[in-house]
């Protein structure tokens, strides 16, 4: 799938690639939960993952959308599956031994915590939102199950861009797993916004995100399903009430809404001013609070994300 020059480009960002489509890379959280003991993500708040124990990987370098805010170098995807496809057990164990080995620098820093180290280097929970879209790995629910099976994970969180409902419909059925918690990430209100914002690159995958909406909305007992908005300014913090409807949809367990950064490839396509500030994304948040039956239940500054529950 990927060129040599494009390898090299992405093992000098610190990625690691394993087999023929996957990789793996450390968390920003984790290393600071590492340096910090204090300091962990939101993830760790709102869901008591362990962040420091946390394996953030993505067994799929393809993606069939090129979102304006996504920090990845988007010009490494493929559109659409290509070559073979991995085993889930093998990719896992391969991107725990590549994790291993980009921790390893740690252990004679000043301030890291021996014991905390050794803890570390074991991840327990995986957060399948790398780079990519995961749900194009056609081994998507077997995987979820080898995570908890085979290498005894504690929570596998999946996010997704909603394209494939396809793919999400096979959980419970192809799988004995749901994953912990799962992701749908949204960023449009309507299909003008999703051509603009999410720029995809095949057909008709603003209905998909709402037939995959509509899958979840029946599963919310099987697990925690989450909408996560992306609140970029200027694009659609202003459209609070345009995102109700797609909130009816889908009933999910929670809302995320999450501020864009002005990080990585992103900077190519955006600008400094599109990045809302702690409290505009806390407006924006209330403002969808009283337009549902949703009420904030916990906030992450650190990460600019406001989680809402329903009351």
């Amino acid at each position: 799938m990927l060129t040599e020059e494009q390898k090299e480009k992405l093992y000098k960002q610190q990625y690691r690639l394993i087999g023929n489509h996957s990789a793996v890379k450390i968390c920003y959280w984790t290393k600071e939960n590492l340096r910090h003991k204090d300091k962990v993500c939101y993830k760790q708040h709102f869901y008591d993952v362990h962040c420091g124990n946390c394996l953030e990987m993505s067994p799929a370098i393809v993606c069939n959308q090129r979102c304006l805010h996504c920090w990845r170098d988007t010009s490494v995807f493929s559109e659409e599956w290509e070559g073979p496809v991995d085993d889930p057990k093998d990719i896992i164990k391969g991107c725990i031994e590549a994790r291993r080995k980009l921790l390893i620098g740690f252990k004679g820093h000043d301030g890291v915590d021996k014991e905390q180290f050794e803890d570390f280097v074991n991840p327990d929970h995986t957060a399948i939102s790398l780079t990519g879209e995961p749900t194009l790995y056609p081994k998507l629910p077997q995987m979820v199950d080898s995570f908890f099976d085979d290498f005894n994970f504690r929570t596998v969180f999946l996010v997704t861009n909603g394209t494939q409902p396809e793919m999400l419909q096979k959980f419970g059925t192809e799988s004995k797993h749901f994953p912990t918690n799962l992701y749908l990430s949204l960023e449009a209100y309507d299909l003008t916004s999703h051509k603009k914002l999410n720029n995809p690159v095949t057909k008709d995958t603003w209905e998909k995100v709402q037939e995959s909406m509509k899958f979840l909305s029946t599963v919310n007992k099987k697990t925690r399903t989450i909408l996560r908005i992306s609140a970029i300014k200027g694009y659609n913090m202003e459209q609070a009430k345009e995102f109700v409807k797609f909130i009816e949809l889908m009933g999910p367990t929670h809302i995320e809404v999450k501020g864009y950064g002005f990080l990585g490839y992103s900077r190519q396509r955006l600008r400094e001013e599109n990045v809302p500030s702690w409290e505009e994304v806390k407006d924006f948040s209330e403002e969808i609070a009283k337009l549902t039956d949703y009420k904030i239940t916990a906030e992450h500054e650190p990460s600019t994300v406001v989680q809402l529950s329903r009351t």
